[in-house]
């Protein structure tokens, strides 16, 4: 139906074209442009739950959608799902390709990864051009079993400004305090090592830790792994109890002369939402009284006398007072008033006291790019839109002159009180241990034979996994979050409902959240982006030769090999660059290239190009009440067990020591290293190139330095490396496998300064390998091996099957929390999807979630209950 809404709006737009100025015919051309020729992609990701345990595998489903018409299009045909934790370091990342035009695939949670919250985010490469803040994220938990040996409970005292004592209890899973007990612990980033201090715990288990509003992590240890080994990084919430107002005149500015609608957004120290109550002032005299309505979002209306400044004085909850300026008040401007009763929206245009009509003015209203109404303005004017022929989600409504100067604008939103629903039945109301479900999917008897669509489908253990109501989901990403920057506070609490105070309350979010995907400005001047990253519709390796000389190396010959037997040859064009194309290899594929110049000669030097990304960023909240809840929730569905090859294995608090294991050392430099990957860790990221292996050691990354050849950098300085205690270039470091690894540790600047001198100041990478390997002979550098991210092979979701004796029989018992995952489920005109699974061994409730979008673009999300009893 959108797209069909969609076609036909351009259809009569053009039929119109004649009667449009040349602004108009320009500003139209320009929108369709962007849209035809730039590739609008969003990407939604649908996982099979959100709590995992390390050793899971996290599955899910991508869809790729047009950023505008929102059905599903197929532009890039890779898409990067990433594991980021909030030292913002990437965990895991894995590129998927597109099958059938479904990108689907899992995620590992290392069995080490530490206890706590972790941001998922997806992207396209392509997507990067719009940056970070429209890539898919989303909060997952990961409990680790092991973690249950120590608790650490925080709690903050301020001592002065921007000053605090952090209070940390240790304690074991039955709540019984580590009393006189060494630890060690580094506040904040470590920079020297007089940042490792002692401590030791008191009888209730509790020790101090000075900490001031800078610092992001407190870093615990056991000392000398005593009574066992064990590491703990404690995120600092946010301390400040500051907050600041920011005020939102209707279209942007305060006008004399009229009584205006004011939005405003109260904001805690960390970004996020904080209620507060106050009065506005005109001079000293209150005109009105405010408070809060939702998320710390309010609005009041405005007399806007000429010649006057207003201000707020707001208190939070907390009792913090401020003192806040509005806008100042314009007496030349213009500004746009919109109210909307049933489907008609309505807008007005208003002036300042003393403004001055521009020789040409419009106003243009457009939904996500697509232009859907556009008029030339007279004077103080009013228009309409029925909202029934504007597609579902956010639109916009830009005043602006035949320059491209906004003078103002306004988003609202468009919502679907009613669309087609999916329609889930099963053979049975209610289910008993190992037995199987037939699950039948389809439209509403009075979609069936209209719609059809690809989609995914999770059954999880409520008891298990939380199912939270209002987080987002595809309905809220697609249509609403992905389209603003900042965060949005339980966004599918705007769907869940359709009472007047949640459209109200949706109202707050278009007027306090800015949205920049568009800039309708630089789109009236013709002005366009330049794209840094290109559309990835193939894999390609590319790269550059260079002579004797360090020129550029015209006409080179290249040879490209893989471990696979794929064979390529290109030649350089006249800036020595080449590029293979038409490519296609997954994650454990390697290369070699060789070059020679045009005549023959291998007197020339060859590099290959490694993909960009924009660095993580953990944006979800990290309050004293986010942590607060967060510990709750560790507290009550934390684990003390773990399954190793299908047996169940209990972590006890109180353990056995006959002695102390020795610590291997492959290196001189391994004990005294800060940071350090052992052979247990590096085995499980086998399947890694050392590239990726390497960047696991916390802040290290793979980059260019300022030369252009590849390093590794610990938080932005270039590493020294070395391979059993000596100097090795980054070629040979490449040709290390993973299985020859022994060990990686990492010397922090001043031990690094101390042993090696400048050349060790910014940190030393020690790389241990086994001692039968030996730097290979390159011989010339016209031979490069090497490795670069190809796509990830899906596995296949494990279903049990009980029909099978033997699988019947087995005794071991079945809790696992997502009993069934299936990311493509095609539903026909003709027919529905038919599914079948067995339920586990635990009795209770289950959540069935589908989610996918139909072929004509519309976005269905069905959750409905399975009894175990």
């Amino acid at each position: 139906m959108k797209k069909v809404i969609i076609l036909l709006g351009i259809i009569l737009l053009g039929y119109a074209f004649n009667e449009f100025s040349p602004f108009e015919k320009k500003l139209i051309t320009n929108f369709t442009a962007r849209i035809r020729e730039l590739q609008q992609e969003k990407v939604y990701l649908h996982t099979d739950k959100s709590v995992y345990t390390v050793g899971d595998k996290l599955w899910f489903r991508a869809y790729q959608v047009h950023a505008a018409a929102l059905f599903p299009m197929v532009y890039s045909h890779y898409i990067y799902v990433d594991l980021i934790d909030r030292r913002d370091s990437v965990i895991q990342r894995v590129k998927v390709v597109g099958r059938d035009s479904c990108f689907f695939g899992q995620i590992e949670i290392p069995k080490d990864l530490q206890q706590g919250d972790y941001s998922l985010r997806a992207f396209t490469y392509y997507m990067q051009n719009v940056g970070e803040d429209y890539f898919f994220k989303k909060k997952i938990r990961v409990i680790n079993p092991k973690d249950s040996r120590v608790w650490t409970d925080v709690t903050y005292t301020k001592n002065r400004e921007n000053n605090y004592t952090a209070t940390i209890r240790l304690s074991d899973g039955q709540g019984e305090p580590y009393s006189q007990t060494s630890v060690t612990y580094i506040a904040g980033v470590k920079k020297d090592q007089y940042s490792v201090k002692p401590a030791r715990t008191d009888k209730d288990g509790k020790f101090e830790v000075k900490i001031d509003t800078t610092m992001k992590t407190i870093e615990v240890e056991f000392r000398d792994g005593q009574p066992f080994p064990f590491k703990r990084y404690i995120y600092i919430p946010s301390q400040l109890k500051d907050f600041d107002v920011q005020f939102f005149p209707e279209g942007g500015n305060l006008l004399s002369g009229n009584f205006q609608q004011v939005a405003f957004k109260a904001i805690g120290a960390d970004g996020r939402a904080v209620e507060a109550t106050g009065e506005v002032y005109q001079d000293s005299v209150v005109i009105a009284t405010v408070r809060t309505q939702h998320d710390g979002m309010g609005k009041f209306r405005l007399p806007v006398n000429p010649g006057k400044k207003f201000y707020a004085v707001m208190k939070t909850e907390d009792g913090v007072e401020k003192r806040f300026e509005l806008p100042d008040v314009s007496e030349t401007g213009w500004g746009l008033s919109i109210s909307r009763k049933d489907s008609i929206l309505s807008y007005r245009v208003i002036k300042g006291g003393n403004a001055t009509l521009p020789e040409e003015l419009y106003t243009v209203i457009h939904c996500r790019g697509i232009v859907v109404g556009m008029n030339r303005v007279n004077g103080l004017q009013r228009g309409s839109v029925n909202l029934n022929i504007l597609p579902e989600g956010i639109s916009h409504i830009v005043l602006l002159d035949a320059v491209g100067n906004v003078y103002s604008q306004r988003l609202f939103f468009v919502k679907r009180n009613q669309r087609p629903e999916l329609k889930i039945t099963t053979n049975k109301p209610t289910y008993v241990a190992r037995e199987l479900v037939e699950m039948e999917i389809d439209f509403e008897e009075a979609y069936k034979g209209l719609l059809d669509g690809s989609f995914s489908i999770s059954v999880t253990d409520d008891q298990k996994v939380v199912q939270d109501s209002l987080e987002d989901n595809i309905l809220s990403n697609l249509l609403l979050t992905s389209d603003l920057k900042g965060y949005i506070d339980n966004p599918a609490y705007y769907f869940n409902d359709t009472t007047l105070e949640v459209e109200n309350n949706l109202d707050l979010v278009m007027m306090t959240h800015g949205w920049t995907r568009f800039d309708v400005s630089k789109l009236a001047k013709g002005e366009f982006d330049d794209l840094k990253y290109p559309l990835e519709v193939g894999q390609v390796i590319s790269g550059k030769v260079n002579n004797f000389w360090g020129k550029k190396s015209k006409g080179a010959n290249i040879i490209l090999l893989s471990n696979y037997g794929l064979y390529r040859m290109a030649e350089t064009d006249e800036k020595g660059n080449f590029l293979i194309d038409g490519l296609a290899f997954h994650d454990s594929t390697s290369f070699l290239v060789q070059a020679v110049n045009a005549k023959g000669r291998r007197g020339v030097t060859v590099s290959v190009d490694q993909d960009e990304f924009l660095s993580p960023r953990y944006t979800l909240p990290n309050t004293l009440e986010t942590k607060k809840k967060e510990d709750d929730f560790y507290k009550k569905f934390g684990q003390d067990y773990y399954y190793e090859n299908g047996e169940k294995v209990y972590v006890l608090d109180e353990v056995l020591v006959s002695r102390k294991k020795q610590k291997k050392s492959y290196s001189f430099y391994d004990n005294l290293a800060r940071y350090q990957l052992d052979s247990v860790q590096i085995a499980e990221y086998s399947m890694m190139p050392i590239e990726l292996i390497i960047q696991q050691l916390p802040g290290v990354t793979f980059e260019k330095d300022d030369e252009g050849n590849d390093c590794f950098k610990h938080f932005g300085r270039t590493l020294y490396v070395l391979v059993n205690d000596f100097e090795e270039s980054m070629d040979q470091i490449r040709l290390i496998p993973s299985g020859a690894l022994r060990n990686i540790s990492m010397l922090d600047q001043m031990q690094g300064k101390i042993f090696f001198g400048d050349r060790g100041a910014n940190g030393v990478l020690i790389i241990s390998v086994e001692p039968g390997w030996r730097p290979k002979d390159l011989g010339r550098p016209n031979i490069l091996p090497f490795k670069i991210m190809g796509y990830q092979i899906p596995d296949e979701f494990y279903v049990p099957k009980y029909e099978i004796d033997s699988v019947r029989r087995d005794n071991r018992y079945d809790e696992r929390s997502t009993i069934y995952w299936k990311p493509v489920v095609n539903i026909s005109k003709d027919s529905p999807a038919k599914l079948s699974f067995y339920t586990a061994d635990t009795y209770g409730k289950y959540s069935v979630i589908v989610e996918g979008i139909t072929s004509k673009g519309v976005i269905c999300r069905k959750r409905v209950p399975l009894i175990l009893k």
